[in-house]
């Protein structure tokens, strides 16, 4: 095994901080590197290095951590607006543990969950364009991602049915348009459709997820009183 060689703190670190960044992959393909709420933990990984030497390896994850974005926070949930219950079938918002902000392993809750039979359409909110259709198994499933053309918000609905989405990125989508069904793909404990509402953008530096439930309830109610 070839051994680590020495380097001053100073080279190295100069190094580190020299060497360019990963671009970020953009587009409807795949999944981006700032995962989903819903997203597994990955495990860190180490090694041994000789006496007084400082791998590179570590200067590097070290300047990483002084310069990478900080963690997004949600922020409190924002004036509603009218739209479609995005759930077009019998419902439930569940428990405590389907709320906006409920503990997951090394995150919080970011959407607020509606369980609902699988199978059952899922609908646009409101009149937008289709930014992300992807799959990540290890964590929100396949989903899709919707931004409003009046508002500007992003609307994330996961864990939806295996061959039931009717969208693709860039599409144009009416409120009311069905775009999907629920289902139970990614890391589900049933049919479900976990939902978000982001201001700002999607997973992106400055934006932040709001609770969405005070905006589901009002549609919701609008609904019943049709």
């Amino acid at each position: 095994m070839a051994r680590t060689r020495a380097f001053p703190l100073a080279l190295a670190l100069g190094a580190a901080l020299a060497a360019p960044a990963s671009a970020q992959a953009k587009g409807g393909g795949a999944a981006p590197e700032a995962a989903p709420s819903e997203t597994a933990a990955h495990a860190s990984q180490g090694g041994g290095a000789a006496p007084g030497a400082v791998p590179r390896r570590r200067v590097a994850r070290r300047a990483a951590k002084r310069i990478a974005p900080e963690p997004v926070e949600p922020v409190p949930a924002v004036a509603t607006v009218d739209g479609v219950f995005p759930v077009q079938g019998t419902y439930t918002f569940g428990g405590d543990g389907s709320r906006f902000g409920s503990g997951r392993p090394g995150h919080i809750h970011q959407g607020q969950d509606v369980s609902a039979a699988n199978g059952t359409p899922l609908v646009a909110p409101v009149a937008g364009t289709v930014t992300w259709k992807a799959n990540q198994p290890g964590g929100a499933g396949i989903y899709l991602v919707v931004r409003g053309s009046a508002d500007g918000r992003d609307y994330v609905f996961m864990h939806l049915k295996r061959g039931s989405v009717l969208v693709s990125a860039g599409s144009a989508v009416t409120a009311g348009q069905q775009l999907a069904q629920v289902g139970a793909t990614g890391i589900a404990s049933g049919p479900h459709l976990h939902f978000e509402i982001w201001i700002g953008g999607w997973q992106v530096r400055g934006g932040a997820p709001v609770d969405p439930l005070p905006q589901l309830q009002r549609w919701a109610s609008a609904q019943a009183s049709a």
